[in-house]
């Protein structure tokens, strides 16, 4: 069983790190399907060597991002995941600090289906030709880019490409959009990119998409941009799968542990 992120307190200030540690406990029982009711305030401030003021700050703010609510006599407790604010800066960088989780991975391709058709459709008929050229470098590296030892710059040379296009698309708030999903897209291209069918798939995809906005056809941009994020979504099963198959393998052995473990204390 993975260790609970409720058990270590991640760097930064005290409040920010209380703050962080809180939000991860309760993104860790939703993913288990659970409700956090947490203990009394005066147990919590003890569990986790904060004064009250500290506590209170912390809750205050995951109460105003729709992740716990307060009630004098019910206490403090988590709230499903569709009351959260999704798109708050915090909250997705907590669900990239957090790993891969499924239904998040598969709603954040559905978002990009949202944003990146649609710029690219934009940025095939306003790009200027250096920002064409700013796209054609990032895809030129990126063939450069090859093997598990290049993941890390895969990662990043993806990134880069698909800010430039969005950013092409002299539409300002797409641009935020995108850049407001830039650390969940990174935890998504970290599971898919460890696939060298996938990572070509895509590269095919974007090379398609660029002779689009060369051309100046936002139809043919439109069409290869859902092209890409469409085989990111299958890129996102396939990596899911591949960690619930690794995840399956390991608890025989850690059942076996225990196991062990129990015969020897006996002894």
């Amino acid at each position: 069983m993975a260790t609970s992120t409720f058990a270590s307190i991640p760097e930064g200030g005290l409040h920010s790190r209380i703050t962080t540690r809180l939000a991860l406990r309760v993104m860790e029982s939703e993913r288990a399907g659970q409700i956090v009711a947490f203990p009394k305030e005066a147990d919590l401030c003890a569990q986790l060597g904060v004064s009250r003021s500290i506590l209170r700050e912390s809750m205050k703010v995951l109460a105003d991002k729709g992740m716990v609510e307060m009630k004098p006599r019910a206490g403090t407790r988590s709230k499903p995941r569709a009351a959260w604010r999704l798109l708050d800066p915090d909250i997705l960088s907590w669900q990239a600090a957090a790993g891969p989780d499924a239904q998040f991975l598969k709603d954040l391709c559905e978002v990009r289906l949202a944003i990146e058709p649609t710029a690219a459709g934009f940025a095939a008929v306003r790009a200027a030709d250096h920002e064409l050229e700013r796209i054609e470098s990032c895809l030129e590296e990126r063939r450069k880019a090859v093997g598990p030892p290049a993941i890390d710059r895969l990662i990043e040379l993806d990134l880069a490409f698909q800010a430039a296009v969005v950013e092409a698309s002299h539409n300002p708030l797409l641009v935020q959009l995108s850049a407001s999903i830039s650390g969940p897209f990174r935890v998504a291209l970290a599971l898919t990119s460890r696939f060298p069918a996938s990572v070509r798939l895509g590269l095919e995809a974007q090379e398609i998409l660029l002779e689009s906005l060369r051309r100046h056809d936002p139809l043919g941009a439109r069409r290869a941009a859902e092209e890409v994020v469409g085989l990111a979504m299958l890129a996102v099963e396939k990596g899911l799968r591949s960690a619930r198959r690794a995840a399956r393998k390991d608890t025989p052995r850690k059942d076996t542990a225990r196991k062990d473990s129990k015969r020897k204390d006996t002894k």
